[in-house]
């Protein structure tokens, strides 16, 4: 391991502490991927291993802090100033993956995960200009590689496949999975339905892996293998489960010098790229004052409403959700919010709910004895992902 020859060249040779310690705080609480930060390391030198830990965590938790703010609030300055008591209590848990010691020292990996609410308020007053939301579920991405003519996701194990396999999925902003091409994800989709954007095979295979949306990366490649020199282009396609999408080309430029596998993986990386840079540009929303509107919730059983408000717990632009009525075939609900409906609507589209103008309705009377209430002006469905499906759209839409 790299990190051992640093440290054994450094000063006193540290041990691996026993797994049994090296164990998660808080471990049962659970936490969005999107209010998570890996890999974040800590040294800490006391000659009392105890201090040192507890350094440890508080230098660890600032330090994933930092890199989360950084992350949700492109351009926002400054990280705002925090005591660690108040930044403890933003924390939700943490795990220690890698965890050693040597007299007067102390070096571990933390991954810290901290409470939505909590730092989604953090964010709202922090004074940042604005606020990006990552997703709150991975995308099934499948790289299709094209060889003399002959589209294949599936069929071989191409050098395209084997790069996106290789890389380390920690250091993108949107999460994508690399399906194994089991027989369930043949069954689910094939080539021709990725390439075609068929909305059922999509959708079938977004379900699978409870995904927030679908990317498909295709690129030409030589029968011989990769050619540094030539170059390549990607051609990328985002499906989101609400029928949207978002195609861009990617070009990468040719190297002489660069070994195939090097190649691609430059090639994979400048894709994950662009699908972050596309991401952002979609769901980055002004900071600021919340506001709540009216939505109507239409409900097939109690499933339906317990997937909405799960998915909606999850959302970073959601700030509150107060059940207003609650039925057995809808529920109505104050939904607040941060930036504007355009941007919200965008964001709940990742997490496979549907946000659109409810139909004319007639006023509702909230309980006897009270004026009537307005009818809710929108309308949330669970889209493409199970519950109440989503109202038909185009070709496109999982």
């Amino acid at each position: 391991m790299v990190l051992g020859v640093i440290l054994a060249a450094a000063g006193p040779a540290l041990a691996p502490v026993r797994p049994a310690l090296a164990q998660t705080a808080g471990a049962a609480a659970g936490g969005g991927e999107a209010y998570t930060v890996s890999g974040v390391t800590v040294d800490v030198s006391s000659a009392n291993p105890t201090t040192a830990r507890d350094q440890a965590i508080t230098q660890a938790q600032r330090k994933a802090w930092d890199s989360l703010y950084q992350r949700m609030a492109p351009g926002g300055g400054a990280v705002p100033k925090m005591s660690d008591t108040d930044l403890a209590r933003m924390v939700q848990g943490f795990d220690i993956e890698d965890e050693k010691t040597a007299p007067g020292r102390y070096v571990a990996s933390y991954t810290v995960r901290f409470r939505p609410q909590a730092v989604r308020d953090a964010l709202g007053n922090s004074g940042a200009a604005a606020i990006t939301e990552q997703p709150t579920r991975p995308f099934v991405l499948l790289p299709v590689t094209t060889v003399a003519g002959r589209p294949i996701l599936w069929e071989d194990r191409t050098a395209w496949r084997e790069a996106w396999e290789a890389r380390h999925g920690a250091s993108s902003f949107v999460p994508l999975l690399v399906p194994d091409g089991e027989l369930d994800d043949v069954a689910a989709i094939g080539v021709s339905e990725a390439l075609a954007g068929d909305s059922a095979a999509l959708g079938k295979i977004a379900q699978r892996y409870k995904a927030g949306g679908v990317i498909v990366v295709r690129t030409d490649l030589p029968a011989s293998g990769p050619d540094p020199k030539a170059g390549l282009t990607v051609d990328v396609v985002r499906y989101m489960p609400d029928g949207s999408r978002d195609q861009r080309p990617v070009t990468v430029a040719g190297s002489a010098t660069e070994k195939p596998a090097d190649f691609l993986a430059r090639a994979v990386a400048a894709t994950a790229t662009a699908i972050d840079e596309g991401w952002k540009q979609e769901n980055t929303a002004p900071a600021g004052p919340e506001q709540t509107i009216a939505v109507s919730v239409p409900l097939s059983g109690l499933g339906d409403w317990i997937e909405a408000r799960k998915r909606l717990s999850a959302i970073g632009a959601v700030s509150n959700v107060e059940v207003q009525s609650l039925g057995r075939t809808a529920a109505t609900i104050g939904l607040s919010f941060r930036g504007d409906v355009g941007k919200l609507r965008q964001t709940l589209a990742g997490s496979g709910l549907s946000l659109t103008e409810a139909p004319p309705r007639a006023p509702v009377m909230a309980t006897p004895g009270q004026p009537p209430a307005a009818a809710p002006a929108w309308e949330l469905r669970l889209s493409g992902l199970g519950g109440v499906p989503a109202a038909p759209r185009g070709a496109g839409g999982l």
